[in-house]
């Protein structure tokens, strides 16, 4: 099993670019994974760097309905004629980060028969588990709080982010749980996962969603060492990116030391070796 970053907020390789986003690569035995697609077609660029054949993919997944993760997904079906797209069925709620800026997906793209809908956990088989709805409210991020949902009738409430999934992955020893923002808390997530699998994750990679970027606003020191405190209490590795921000971050790497690193567009990471 391999994961390689297409595309993060920030990249470790000259020639990667890099954008406010998430895109991720993985292998396992049986499949080719794209995992969300970035805010644009810089993933396929990213790719081909980076010797990932983005046409071969045979399955592909969108964490949730932001543009900054799914913006790119066209650029995705044009670019590979093939691989169902997994995405939860409220993906497509129009979403906003503010009365003006609207952070959705294309409203066009809905309607494409290559779009699988989901909700709950929806097992795929070959080790593979979409769960959405964690059921737990702990460790919530104040960082959520400016993002909005619209409703039918046109007013808009904050986001309950029923939109999100995450997926498991499972493979001989290794249970890898990877997640888009973890909006509804990257514990409580964790927590579902596990009652899912019947087992603690070994690997975990995320954004933990602990800033605003467009506001430079960070999550208070205090609720990002109480989360570290409770990412302790698991055996994984955890591999963070996007959402959690370098401030966020060197938090949780110092109260976590090599538990956790940062995932930066370019990188690859072998979880069977840690």
């Amino acid at each position: 099993m391999k994961l390689i970053s297409l595309l993060e907020n920030t990249s470790n390789v000259p020639k990667i670019q890099s954008r406010h986003g998430l895109s991720l690569y993985l292998e396992t035995a049986s499949h080719r994974i794209v995992f969300d697609f970035g805010p644009d077609d810089t993933f396929l660029h990213n790719a081909a760097k980076l010797g990932v054949d983005i046409a071969a993919a045979d399955l592909a997944f969108l964490s949730h309905g932001h543009y900054d993760h799914g913006g790119g997904l066209p650029a995705f079906l044009q670019a590979n004629g093939h691989a169902p797209v997994y995405l939860h069925k409220n993906a497509f709620i129009p979403h906003w980060s503010s009365a003006t800026r609207y952070i959705g997906l294309e409203q066009s793209l809905k309607t494409s028969p290559r779009l699988h809908f989901t909700d709950g956990v929806t097992r795929l088989g070959d080790g593979l588990t979409l769960i959405s709805g964690a059921p737990g409210h702990r460790f919530l991020s104040s960082s959520c709080a400016n993002l909005q949902m619209e409703c039918a009738d046109g007013t808009r409430l904050p986001d309950d982010f029923s939109h999100e999934q995450s997926l498991i992955v499972e493979e001989d020893d290794i249970c890898l749980l990877v997640a888009g923002c973890a909006h509804t808390g990257i514990i409580n997530i964790m927590e579902q996962a596990q009652q899912v699998t019947g087992r603690p994750m070994t690997h975990v990679v995320s954004g933990f969603h602990l800033c605003q970027p467009s506001r430079g606003i960070h999550e208070p020191e205090e609720n990002v060492c109480a989360i570290a405190d409770e990412l302790r209490r698991s055996p994984a590795r955890y591999f963070t990116c996007h959402c959690t921000g370098m401030p966020s971050y060197e938090i949780l790497r110092r109260e976590l030391g090599a538990q956790v690193s940062y995932l930066s567009g370019g990188m690859q990471i072998m979880p069977a070796n840690g």
